[in-house]
Parts: structure tokens; sequence; C-alpha cells
């Protein structure tokens, strides 16, 4: 099988992977070539006591919406699970040796999704079939303008967007379908220059 690569998104209701909940998914699966074959978008009922006002308020929450449309946390759990395996490239090995594959995972700032996600699954009691080692956009563009003068005003999505020419709706972030398309387009936007670059300095002088 083609490598693959699940980008993705959380909004959540608060800082704390251990206290609040997850509210909202997206993840878009990309090929080498960043073909996209499935995206899965999710909301995700949670109990709003447990949830801190401003992150409902950032992350567009609608009580109606949700209620109509929100699916229980081991319901979410297991169907993105269910999507990963679908797009599970990368090989691994079981304690007694057997084979199976899991899925390379990639976020914009992963050293919050990452956690938020792996701890939201232990909580639940379901397996994450997906590396804890998750790729990170952010990290990347950070090494790609390593001592560049003229580079993005910051690292956030929107401004590495802003940077590259992608179209970043402002009004749509904290928006997990949002974010993660932004995501894979400036995945998308980097592999390119990175490739470009590549090329320049194999190609012989004059």
């Amino acid at each position: 099988m083609e490598q693959r690569i699940v980008c993705f998104d959380l909004e959540t209701g608060g800082l704390d992977p251990k206290r609040h909940p997850i509210i909202q998914l997206a993840a878009i699966a990309v090929t080498e070539e960043f073909e996209v074959p499935e995206t899965i978008e999710i909301k995700i009922q949670f109990d709003e006591k447990k949830a801190s006002a401003d992150a409902l308020r950032k992350n567009h929450y609608h009580p109606g919406l949700w209620a109509s449309v929100g699916k229980e946390p081991q319901e979410a759990a297991r169907e993105f699970a269910a999507f990963l395996k679908r797009h599970a490239t990368c090989p691994m090995l079981s304690a007694k040796g057997q084979p199976f594959n899991v899925a390379q995972l990639a976020a914009h700032n992963s050293a919050f999704d990452g956690p938020f996600l792996s701890t939201w699954y232990e909580r639940l009691g379901i397996y994450l079939p997906a590396k804890r080692l998750v790729l990170c956009t952010m990290q990347l563009a950070m090494w790609q303008f390593l001592g560049v003068e003229q580079g993005p005003r910051s690292f956030k999505l929107q401004d590495l967007c802003e940077h590259f020419g992608i179209r970043f709706d402002a009004a749509k972030a904290h928006d997990a379908l949002g974010d993660v398309t932004a995501t894979v387009e400036l995945f998308r936007a980097m592999a390119k220059r990175d490739a470009g670059e590549s090329l320049a300095a194999e190609r012989p002088p004059g």
C-alpha cells in the first residue's frame, strides 16, 4: 500500500487534556502526492460543566447543533479509529513479533493535539491505531525558515498560510475541518518549497 499521512485537528473545551473534553475532530488522509482519498469530521457530545466558556466561544460551539449531530465519545473514538485503520501504512511489530500497521498522524502544533488525542483514547479505554510520534507542520516550518530573514510573521497556522498564499478564512479559524484543510495545504506548500530548494542545490552552477 502507498504511504499515507493522516492530518488531523482537534477543537477542545480547554487546554488540559486530563480535564477538558474534545468537542470536535476532523482529519484528512493524504497520499505521497497529496491526493485526498478520505476526509472525516465529527462533533462530539460532552459535559459543558467540564469545558471553559471561553474555549467554547472560540471554537464555534453551538449547543443545538451539537445536540443534533454530536456523537457520544465512545462512538466518535471508534469511528475515528476505523478511519485510521483504513489509512494505516506504518509497519509495526507486536510484542510477539506479529506484523501490523498503524497510521502516521500529522498536525499543526502537534505538541497540543497529539497528547490530547492519546489521553482521550486512554481515558475511553479504546486502542488508538496510530504512531505516538506525531508529525508537526509548525516544527517543519520552523526548520524551513531557520535563519531566513524574510520569513512568516509567526508560525501560527493563519500566518503561515498567508506567507504561502494559501486561502485562510479567519472566521472559520478554530473549526476542526477548516483548520485541518489549511494544514494539508500548508503541508503541500512546504513540501513543494523543500523539493524546489533540493533541486536548486543539486543544479550545477552556470
